[in-house]
């Protein structure tokens, strides 16, 4: 039967069009729902009407991550979830996280329309906060979810305006009590990266999501005047950042298989003619490679500490985010990659460059994700794109594989 069943692509795109409305802001191309913030509260609430005109049983867990649950025959049974997140980063497209949640929707409707009875219930879940913009560490409600990051810590994160996680669930009404434990969890993606796109391939099978490890950092000079003050005589908080930025980007250089990006920066007291007195700042490293994972994160502390001391400066820093490399079960990569073949779709295998919730569910359920090409490989960005055509392709491949892991009553 999952061979006859398509999707309404048509009818996705609009959904993920309307959804795309919500956050947008005069004088910025992009979508900003950034995570409990009332447009991202806005979004949640549509999003679960949706779900309820489809006849799903909607929970909210503690962290807020929603679930909306299709009936299956063997109501013992967990259920398969499919889902992402709708929080976005600042100025965003349209597509991360919203096509995952969005798409599982649609695999709910075509279910529901075509009258299939699955032997699991069949469910879309939707993760709070999985870009961390607003709140670290990212992917916080899956991570919370599956045990790796205390509730209670969660609900302690403040925004920079020290709001905190539990005041702002609170303040959009999603502090929930539930609990949904998956059977499976399927993850439907934009790549988010070039490679799809630029080499011709369909669908994306993803092997596993490389680690990413996250600091914020402060480090301490002294200021003092630009115009009488000798270099050699400097606490220059500015310098050791800018030093250490550069030599971090040298050593994943040599390393070539990990990257390192300071997103962030902020000096003080921030005047033209003043030596900066404090320079805070953030860190993001990644890799695949389990090995360099490790070592190189060790090389951020062991960089920060020798140019702190040669320089004269004071260090604090804290570790906001440490999910270890992902490496997916082989039965799930094959069966996303069988069903794409299946359905006459060129598949590439290659591992996630983003972080996602699917590394998190990773460790208490059967997991997979599927990429479809993201148009030149642009994201977190307005120039976001995927051609409907493909977004209608990963759809597919992730009703096929829904429905062969939840079973289907003949």
């Amino acid at each position: 039967m999952s061979g006859e069943l398509r999707v309404d692509g048509a009818r996705l795109c609009k959904n993920l069009a309307e959804m795309g409305r919500i956050g947008r802001r005069s004088g910025f191309e992009g979508v900003t729902r950034l995570a409990l913030s009332e447009e991202d509260g806005e979004a949640r609430d549509l999003l679960v009407s949706w779900m309820r005109e489809e006849g799903l049983s909607v929970s909210v867990d503690p962290i807020g991550n929603i679930f909306g649950v299709r009936k299956g025959s063997n109501p013992g049974f967990k259920p398969v979830i499919m889902g992402s997140h709708i929080d976005t980063v600042i100025d965003a497209g349209i597509f991360d996280g919203a096509y995952g949640v969005l798409g599982a929707l649609e695999v709910v409707k075509r279910l529901n329309e075509e009258g299939i009875e699955t032997i699991h219930p069949v469910g879309v879940g939707c993760f709070t906060n999985e870009e961390g913009v607003r709140f670290p560490p990212d992917m916080m409600g899956s991570l919370v979810k599956t045990g790796g990051y205390p509730l209670e810590k969660a609900y302690e994160r403040r925004d920079d305006d020290g709001v905190t996680v539990k005041e702002a669930l609170v303040g959009i009404g999603y502090l929930g009590k539930d609990n949904v434990d998956p059977e499976a969890y399927f993850e439907l993606h934009v790549e988010q990266g070039p490679i799809l796109h630029k080499r011709g391939f369909k669908i994306g099978v993803v092997e596993g999501v490389q680690g990413i490890a996250w600091w914020r950092v402060r480090l301490h000079g002294e200021a003092n005047h630009a115009g009488t003050t000798p270099l050699d005589m400097r606490r220059d908080a500015m310098a050791g950042a800018a030093e250490l930025y550069c030599g971090l980007l040298e050593s994943v250089k040599r390393r070539g298989n990990a990257l390192c990006t300071m997103g962030k920066l902020r000096l003080e007291p921030g005047a033209i003619n003043v030596v900066p007195s404090l320079a805070d700042f953030t860190i993001d490293y990644r890799s695949y490679d389990d090995a360099t994972f490790r070592d190189g994160k060790a090389d951020v502390t062991r960089m920060v500490e020798e140019i702190a001391m040669r320089r004269g400066l004071s260090i604090e820093k804290e570790m906001t985010a440490d999910a270890q490399p992902v490496h997916f079960r082989p039965e799930m990569v094959g069966l996303v990659e069988g069903e794409a073949r299946r359905l006459g779709y060129s598949t590439l295998r290659l591992p996630s460059g983003a972080g996602h919730d699917a590394q998190f569910m990773h460790t208490t359920c059967p997991t997979a994700m599927i990429f479809v090409p993201s148009i030149n490989g642009v994201s977190h960005s307005p120039g976001e794109r995927s051609e409907p055509e493909d977004l209608e392709r990963g759809t597919n491949v992730l009703l096929g594989c829904a429905l062969a892991r939840a079973g289907v009553k003949e």
